[in-house]
């Protein structure tokens, strides 16, 4: 007993240095107290065997000395006593002591045996107990202590304490992610190298990362990674089949409007669909195109024959996907607009159920012939560009490569193509996590620019399609092991069931009211006062809030490996080409 008293006393003189006094409690409320510090004196910056102390900064740590138990605090706010203020001057500052008073939020309580911390809204500090400048070591170990559940998969070189460059902060992949992540910021401020930071700290830990990247700023990034990564650059080197979209994203494409034009569309759906199941007994309502395509002509033809043949393969007609050659579609829309007719026979054409088809026919026609959006989905099967989804399920099923990386930065902003494509990806990942193919081995998916495809409707003149992939996974992807990591600039713009679901928060500088808004409400903290350093993070610097997480901490994130190509352009004198080259060969001599 008397050995481990002795034990409590060494810890004690190693933690309660009179060196560090800053000075005593006199008064306590719930969750902080107001630390009196007898002379100014004491918050000089000074140093001690070697390492620096500054006393009564804020966001500094202290410790206070409790009977059975010890506290750490974190300065919140610092201040002279009114009747002191009244005699500041540059004079007084020189020739008179002043006794500050600092506000102290309790963090955390510690044990004097092991030292470890708790929290509790139950002990706080006497009034008169003596205050002192926290040592790195304390930290240090109450940082390591914070997460509430540790993993032994963890970050390394990730970021260190705003005001304490010697302290470094990581965190287990368990906290960052298994909640979903926001990485939010006003745009220059360091969201880009944040992003790279945890990519790379993924990849280290081997585990597999989904990156959808809307700018190309990462193309570097995952170029480094050479045989880890599968790069996709899509309507470029790559294109998605169309006939592994649904007819959901079809319809999103397309917008018919519900009442006239959707039913025509789906009836034209199903008669192509039907083709390609049961061409040889479909033989009398075939037509040929004059491209080599095929579609069906019902006007004026039996109706049983048809029929059956449609109910015999109702569950392929009825599927999902768009397994049939999308080129007859507009021609087939046409051939769907026929009246009911008698009981054994189609009608003729319905000039009225055609004139409302028009304009979605003029949609059809444009998005299967431009260029641009054939290079992306092949619709005229002749793109000779390798299939992304085929090597996204290789991705999946194959543990060869742990980066994928898709390069959506030259989709066309027409048609809604990148919000509809990004959608579809999410789909295709949802679809994934419900077969259970992540439950052993999770995957994050990092969604870049997340303001541009979350949140989004497509709309037609009469109707509007929401686009809630993201929301779904959202809420569903948890359970799964499939994880979000969102990047934003506009927090407002991502739907509320979505944030709603993030459990981590790494936050740069943010201007916006409503912004801070959304992160104040997100802050699970007594703290409320830490909203205040938004506007005033400079670059990289972050405040990271997680619920699994004790307490928001103010970092500062280190500069990934490979920084993304997210540098503002600097204005410069202009001059021509050949002065250009002769300026760089001048500096060159210069520095020889």
């Amino acid at each position: 007993m008397n050995y481990l008293w002795m034990l409590v006393i060494h810890m004690n003189k190693n933690i309660f240095q009179q060196q560090l006094f800053l000075g005593f409690v006199n008064k306590v409320t719930t969750g902080s107290v107001t630390v009196h510090v007898p002379s100014s004196k004491y918050l000089s910056k000074f140093y001690y065997y070697g390492e620096e102390f500054h006393g009564g900064l804020i966001n500094s740590f202290v410790v206070i000395e409790g009977e059975n138990i010890g506290f750490i605090g974190r300065v919140i706010s610092a201040e002279l006593p009114e009747k002191e203020r009244l005699d500041l001057s540059t004079e007084a500052l020189k020739e008179k002591d002043f006794h500050p008073l600092l506000k102290v939020e309790i963090l955390s309580i510690f044990d004097y045996f092991d030292v470890s911390f708790r929290k509790s809204i139950s002990d706080y500090p006497n009034v008169g107990a003596k205050v002192f400048i926290a040592r790195k070591d304390i930290i240090d170990r109450y940082i390591k202590q914070l997460e509430i559940k540790d993993s032994h998969l963890k970050t390394s070189n990730f970021a260190h304490l705003l005001n304490n460059k010697k302290i470094t902060v990581d965190f287990s992949l368990q906290t960052l992610f298994s909640r979903h992540a926001a990485i939010v910021g006003t745009t220059g401020n360091g969201k880009s190298y944040t992003t790279s930071k945890l990519i790379e700290n993924l990849l280290a830990n081997n585990q597999k990362v989904i990156l959808i990247d809307a700018t190309g700023e990462y193309r570097e990034l995952a170029e480094s990674y050479d045989t880890m990564v599968q790069i996709i650059n899509l309507g470029t080197a790559h294109h998605i089949d169309y006939r592994k979209l649904t007819i959901d994203d079809l319809f999103y494409l397309v917008k018919p409007s519900m009442n006239s034009q959707a039913p025509k569309l789906r009836e034209a759906i199903k008669s192509l669909k039907l083709l390609e199941y049961a061409a040889d007994e479909l033989a009398v309502y075939i037509e040929e195109c004059p491209n080599g395509y095929k579609i069906l002509r019902k006007k004026g033809k039996n109706k049983e024959p048809f029929l059956s043949i449609l109910h015999s393969n109702i569950d392929e007609v009825s599927a999902d996907d768009l397994n049939f050659d999308i080129r007859g579609l507009a021609i087939q829309v046409e051939n769907e607009c026929i009246q009911e007719g008698s009981n054994d026979k189609f009608g003729k054409t319905d000039e009225r159920s055609l004139g409302f088809c028009t304009t979605m026919i003029t949609r059809i026609n444009l998005l299967l012939t431009e260029n641009n959006f054939n290079c992306i989905f092949n619709f005229n099967r002749k793109n000779t560009t390798v299939d992304a989804y085929e090597l996204l399920e290789n991705f999946v099923n194959k543990n060869n490569k742990k980066l994928f990386y898709m390069n959506l930065s030259n989709l066309p902003f027409s048609f809604d193509i990148r919000e509809v494509v990004a959608n579809s990806i999410g789909k295709k990942m949802l679809h994934f996590a419900r077969q259970g193919k992540f439950k052993k081995y999770p995957v994050v998916m990092v969604i870049d620019e997340a303001h541009q495809f979350l949140n989004k409707t497509v709309s037609n003149d009469f109707e509007s399609f929401k686009l809630e992939a993201f929301d779904h996974i959202a809420k569903e992807g948890r359970k799964y092991g499939l994880f979000l990591c969102i990047t934003t600039q506009r927090p407002r713009d991502i739907p509320s069931g979505t944030l709603s679901q993030v459990g981590t928060f790494i936050v740069h500088r943010l201007i916006n009211q409503k912004d801070k808004e959304i992160i104040l409400n997100a802050l699970p903290t007594s703290n409320k006062d830490i909203i205040n350093y938004l506007s005033e993070l400079g670059q990289g610097e972050v405040i990271i809030s997680s619920t699994d997480i004790k307490i928001p901490l103010l970092l500062k994130v280190n500069e990934p490996i490979i920084s993304p190509d997210s540098v503002t352009p600097v204005f410069r004198e202009y001059v021509e080409e050949n002065q250009h080259i002769e300026l760089e060969n001048d500096e060159r001599l210069l520095k020889i």
